[in-house]
């Protein structure tokens, strides 16, 4: 079972940094020569496609993580985790987990509606342009920085599965 668990977790962290910088990196850069309508409707689809993906990978990251701790990680590491290399790393990992799921609700619930707002306003009227740009350059930013955070939460996951160095005395 714990390699299964292994196996549904890595599995689950592909399906959700893959698409992250899939759309970050050719996605979204390959939509500025569209019109806005066609910018906007490939947008809508793509990242409600991803956002039903990213929804099943943090609960299926969620709860094989929370397996692979109990049931993988040694009893003495786990109560006693700053005592090891593990502690920090676990933290850290939490710590960043946290803030991308953050990001992911900012994104999600506040900037997105918003740019898609904009773009249902029309661009026509002064200063329209420019407020849908600034907010697709914050849009940019946050998604730069959940790609950052993600690959953080890789290496750190990639670091705790390391048993020969994340359970070592500090």
């Amino acid at each position: 079972m714990e390699t299964l668990s292994l196996i549904l977790h890595v599995t689950a962290a592909a399906a959700l940094v893959g698409p992250q910088i899939l759309l970050f990196l050719a996605v979204i850069p390959a939509t500025r020569e569209l019109s806005d309508d066609d910018r906007s409707a490939v947008t809508r689809s793509v990242t409600r496609r991803f956002g039903m993906i990213a929804g099943v990978s943090l609960v299926a990251l969620l709860v094989t993580g929370l397996y692979q701790f109990y049931e993988v990680v040694p009893v003495a590491v786990q109560e006693e985790m700053n005592d090891f290399r593990f502690g920090p790393l676990f933290m850290a990992k939490m710590t960043l987990f946290l803030v991308l799921i953050a990001l992911i609700a900012v994104h999600a619930a506040w900037l997105g509606p918003r740019i898609q707002a904009a773009l249902d306003a029309g661009t026509a009227a002064e200063g329209a342009r420019d407020a849908l740009a600034r907010l697709r350059r914050r849009s940019l930013w946050v998604s730069a920085a959940m790609v950052a955070v993600s690959l953080l939460v890789l290496a750190l996951g990639v670091a705790m599965g390391h048993h020969e160095y994340a359970y070592l005395a500090r």
